[in-house]
């Protein structure tokens, strides 16, 4: 799993299964927890009172991670047999892994984002966030030869070099037309965008979307393709003004998801009422969209548990 701070890169390799139909088949890193387990506490249990601390997240049964935590038998259909979790990269100085992973089948390799404007981001309103991506050929041969000794290997990863338009990059999705969509924050008086990126050097990037009628938006968060329109999707919210190290003005639009038609670079609203839309992605069929709402991350204002989380 992603550590708290977003330095350690982890890969799930999830296979497909056409029947599973009990629980002794769980893999090996996977825990099932029947809710039955945990409905009644008890008067004497010590409960939780901080969803942020990192040292009590839910964990009924204190198994050591790395695991999955299954509540629904159902989800054993999506993980599959023969899932697993791996380290495969790490910087304890640098959050080089933090956001926008993005699988690129044409070169097998993953894209990702560092994070922007955190401590270990380095990055803030005088520098920029940067794009790394890693070989997944690499990974699986540093695997083969690791021999299941262990869950931890360690592969470089590369980091491109791209062009200014790209500033402080949060949220990707692709391949689409062999490119990669990334949405970025902004920094400063540089606008937040919607950028197509080239996979393979030299990485151009062409800008989509950079106002809203004129306005700039806030710290764009988010991306996804339609599956079936072809249309992009997109959140908008104001952490790049919220993070503890600003790196964005004061707010000037709503905190919004958005459509965009990348043929006739319309833009329109086409959901409001949240607080901090962050990620999005499309049931199979595009009849459902799924956004989260991090509304209880008040970054410098601090935390507030009664809000969205």
């Amino acid at each position: 799993m992603l550590d708290k701070v977003g330095v350690l890169l982890a890969l799930a390799f999830v296979a497909s299964a056409e029947d599973l139909s009990s629980i002794s088949e769980i893999i090996d890193q996977a825990v099932f927890v029947s809710p039955s387990s945990f409905a009644v506490l008890g008067p004497n249990a010590t409960f939780r009172t901080n969803a942020f601390n990192t040292s009590t997240f839910f964990n009924p049964t204190s198994t050591s991670p790395p695991f999955f935590q299954i509540f629904d038998p159902a989800f054993l259909s999506i993980l599959g047999p023969n899932a697993s979790v791996h380290e495969v990269s790490r910087n304890d100085t640098f959050a080089f892994a933090h956001e926008a992973p993005v699988y690129n089948p044409a070169t097998d390799e993953i894209f990702f984002c560092s994070n922007g404007g955190g401590t270990l981001g380095l990055s803030d309103i005088d520098h920029n966030n940067v794009v790394n991506k890693i070989s997944l050929k690499e990974v699986e041969k540093a695997l083969a030869e690791n021999n299941g000794n262990g869950s931890v290997v360690h592969v470089p990863y590369t980091t491109l070099d791209l062009p200014d338009s790209l500033q402080m990059t949060n949220g990707g999705t692709g391949p689409y037309n062999s490119s990669l969509i990334f949405t970025t924050q902004g920094r400063g008086s540089l606008p937040p965008s919607l950028v197509l990126v080239n996979p393979a050097e030299p990485y151009n990037a062409t800008v989509l979307l950079d106002n809203f009628f004129g306005r700039q938006f806030n710290s764009l968060n988010d991306v996804k393709v339609h599956p079936t329109s072809g249309k992009l999707y997109f959140t908008d919210v104001r952490y790049g003004w919220l993070n503890p190290n600003t790196f964005r003005g004061e707010p000037l639009l709503p905190s919004h998801v958005y459509m965009l038609d990348p043929e006739t670079r319309a833009v329109r609203v086409v959901a409001d009422g949240f607080d901090k839309p962050n990620g999005i992605a499309f049931s199979p069929d595009g009849k459902t969209a799924y956004i989260t709402d991090t509304g209880a991350l008040g970054a410098q204002f601090g935390n507030n548990q009664t809000e969205p989380a």
